[in-house]
């Protein structure tokens, strides 16, 4: 049943995480906050600076929990806020899936006529693959439309997914580091790279700009 969960991450359209929402002050914060399409957890604490634990725990829920949009979280009063230590790690630089850089030839998209839910680099000289966080290879398979591929787990329900591959060079339950060779891309494709936090897509494009808290 894992394996069929981890397969789904990938095949429902490898919708947009919004990495780029609004911003909320943290001067006259209101006490509480309406969930919007794609919020987290750790989205939401991160814009309240305030622990994800916290948050949840607060609203009577656990970080395990999934939100659903336009719920009503209540948020902790400014003072609360300035005397929570952050449980959040800081941002960590993500590691490029390639030797180099590579154009991007399809965004990250939610569009419904045209969803995307990871990028599809273009081929060009790089064809070793790399693990762009450390973790653990958690499924190895093929897929018509992504080749074989490879889903990495992380932190904090943080997944990432690698596809059109040739030759694949890891195998099931291995631990990897950031930047350990995981296979060889196809002559005819680049690389799909997908990233997944529970059941969130994150926009890859902006986490590599960006880094990942």
């Amino acid at each position: 049943m894992r394996k069929q969960g981890l397969i789904v991450l990938i095949s429902m359209g490898l919708t947009q995480f919004p990495m780029s929402a609004k911003q909320t002050p943290k001067q006259n914060l209101p006490h509480a906050y309406r969930v919007t399409k794609g919020d987290t957890w750790y989205g939401i604490a991160r814009k309240l600076n305030v622990s994800p634990e916290t948050l949840a725990k607060l609203n009577g829920r656990t970080i395990g929990e999934n939100l659903f949009e336009n719920e009503k979280l209540q948020i902790p009063k400014h003072e609360a806020i300035k005397s929570v230590p952050s449980e959040t790690k800081g941002i960590q630089k993500i590691a490029y899936p390639l030797l180099q850089k590579e154009r991007i030839q399809k965004k990250f998209s939610e569009l419904t006529y045209d969803p995307h839910k990871g990028i599809q680099f273009q081929r060009g000289n790089s064809s070793l693959v790399r693990a762009s966080f450390p973790g653990t290879v958690v499924h190895v398979d093929y897929m018509d439309g992504y080749e074989n591929f490879v889903i990495l787990q992380h932190e904090n329900g943080l997944y990432s997914v690698y596809g059109n591959l040739d030759r694949i060079q890891v195998t099931e339950g291995q631990q990897v580091k950031a930047k350990d060779r995981l296979g060889i891309l196809t002559k005819d494709k680049g690389l799909y790279f997908q990233l997944n936090q529970n059941k969130s897509n994150l926009n890859p494009e902006l986490v590599l700009q960006r880094g990942y808290e």
